[in-house]
């Protein structure tokens, strides 16, 4: 079977219109932010726009921070579909600051329940399994728990 010039011209076209389209598309990743990979929450003794994290977490379970705590000044989630709490066992009831998914903060802009900032003040973590909010919300919350419910 013989294709006319036509039909020829219009099939190329399309064929070259779909391989460009496969090529220029964007890839489905995550990015990294402020030195901190995807899919990690990353911890710093600085601003997080230095981009020199000390520590990085990624599991689900609730874990201490590394390096003795209390020396965290600001923290990227990088995961997508997650929220993390930096939680601060020495208030009692345990404080806790939820971070939503993809954001970083600065914790000295965030005021302790206990009355002076978050800075220096998380000496544990924890990554939900959830949809990346904090109660529902994609912005910064905080709050108590009770004692015990920790692992």
């Amino acid at each position: 079977m013989k294709l006319n010039r036509k039909m020829a011209a219009t099939l190329l076209t399309a064929g070259l219109a779909a391989t460009s389209t496969m090529l220029t598309a964007p890839s489905a990743s995550a990015d990294s932010m402020h030195g901190c990979s995807y899919p990690r929450v990353c911890v710093y003794d600085d601003a997080y726009s230095g981009g020199n994290p000390y520590g990085w977490y990624q599991d689900y379970t609730y874990q201490p921070i590394l390096g003795g705590g209390n020396r965290v000044v600001a923290v990227v989630n990088t995961r997508n579909d997650d929220s993390v709490w930096l939680i601060d066992q020495g208030a009692s009831p345990d404080a806790y600051i939820c971070i939503p998914r993809d954001t970083p903060v600065n914790l000295g802009s965030h005021k302790h329940p206990g009355g002076d900032s978050w800075a220096f003040e998380a000496d544990a973590i924890k990554i939900w399994n959830d949809n990346g909010t904090c109660s529902g919300d994609f912005k910064v919350s905080q709050g108590r728990i009770k004692d015990g419910w920790r692992p």
